[in-house]
């Protein structure tokens, strides 16, 4: 590539600043535009990465008037949910080479599918930042469950939290990865919400638990809020042996290790899990991330494992989770609610909040004297 890309962010939180450091530690992107509606959010960008050669933003209130003076190659999408389809539309109408959008996609697979169908109208190719597949863990385990090292997938169990779409998008993402990109054929869920709980101005259950199923005969199953604890990653169940799977490291027991846990810690392109001061998990899953969207950008045949059909497929089984216990039975995939289901048992009274209160568990990363979300970028 004789030219580095053109990146800018729209919405300057948490993950959009890791997509920053991941540009910036790839070395194949300069950042040249920051957008939100908070000029101290941009400026606190500024005071983590000012120092970098290729980090020289300028900064707008206004994301159109961002997308309208700027020539951008690639556009991060790093608002809260309810923005992600808003932005990634306006941004694909600007034609960039790429746009790379937080999870989970959208608030509903209606809004994800008009993501999918303006960035394809476009040109526009769009990625969905499920930055775990492009850890070296995650990897290995892949590429394991593919050589037959723990034979015959059964299970796969996983503990999740802070609502089904936030932190429990990138389980059913894991599943699909590890299992081989496989598709999910049905799915059983049941919710529980007393409270009227939010999640970056997203409503969530309070607790949950769900099986899938997948076409190649493997299960998963996943609990959330149910534990004192959860974490990312998870146990895969073979019928010759196990692998306990997490974001620096994995564990194999089967045949070959003779009935010993052998511990791996696989290194990264960019960086090795253990080093103090450097969090392995998001550093380098997001510089992964970001070199491999290049390489897509540049070249067509390279492919990206982080490309948005996939981040769709994550959201549909977290939504047919809320399906299936919205109609009390095992749902099948895909998916033809459109709308959330989560929202439509909300708004019907079959779940009713017995606490009131409406709470936000992300309003601690808010600014000012805001207290239930952000204004929304213009």
């Amino acid at each position: 590539m004789d030219s580095k890309l053109r990146a800018g962010v729209i919405g300057c939180g948490g993950m959009a600043r890791s997509h920053v450091q991941g540009y910036l530690t790839s070395g194949r992107y300069e950042v040249v535009a920051l957008a939100d509606v908070s000029p101290a959010a941009m400026d606190q960008y500024d005071d983590a990465f000012g120092d970098h050669d290729d980090y020289r933003p300028k900064h707008y209130t206004n994301a159109r008037k961002m997308l309208d003076k700027q020539r951008l190659d690639v556009v991060s999408i790093g608002t809260w949910h309810g923005g992600h389809s808003t932005w990634t539309i306006a941004a694909a109408a600007h034609n960039p080479k790429a746009i790379l959008c937080e999870k989970p996609m959208a608030v509903d697979l209606g809004s994800a599918a008009e993501m999918l169908l303006a960035c394809n109208r476009n040109g526009v190719k769009l990625g969905i930042a499920h930055q775990r597949r492009f850890l070296p863990s995650y990897t290995q385990a892949r590429e394991l469950v593919a050589s037959g090292a723990i034979g015959k997938v059964e299970l796969i169990a996983s503990v999740s939290g802070s609502g089904l779409p936030n932190d429990a998008s990138h389980h059913t993402d894991m599943y699909r990865y590890v299992l081989g990109d496989v598709e999910c054929e049905w799915v059983m869920g049941q919710v529980e919400r007393g409270t009227d709980r939010h999640e970056r101005n997203t409503r969530i259950e309070d607790r949950a638990e769900a099986l899938f199923g997948f076409e190649n005969g493997a299960r998963a199953q996943i609990i959330s809020e149910l534990t004192p604890t959860y974490q990312q990653g998870c146990t895969i169940y073979g019928s010759e042996g196990m692998i306990e799977l997490r974001p620096s490291y994995l564990r194999v027991f089967n045949a070959e290790t003779r009935g010993r846990w052998e511990h791996r810690e696989p290194e990264g392109r960019f960086f090795k899990p253990g080093v103090e001061g450097v969090p392995f998990e998001v550093w380098e899953g997001c510089a992964s991330q970001a070199a491999d969207l290049a390489e897509w950008v540049e070249d067509d045949e390279a492919g990206f494992r982080g490309e948005a059909t996939h981040g769709y497929k994550a959201l549909e089984m977290i939504h047919a989770v809320y399906e299936s216990a919205r109609l009390h039975e095992r749902v099948t995939l895909p998916l033809k609610t459109r709308v959330n289901p989560l929202d439509l048992m909300i708004d019907s009274g079959q779940l009713p909040v017995k606490h009131p209160g409406r709470y936000d568990i992300r309003a601690g990363t808010l600014r000012g004297e805001n207290m239930s979300s952000d204004e929304e970028n213009e």
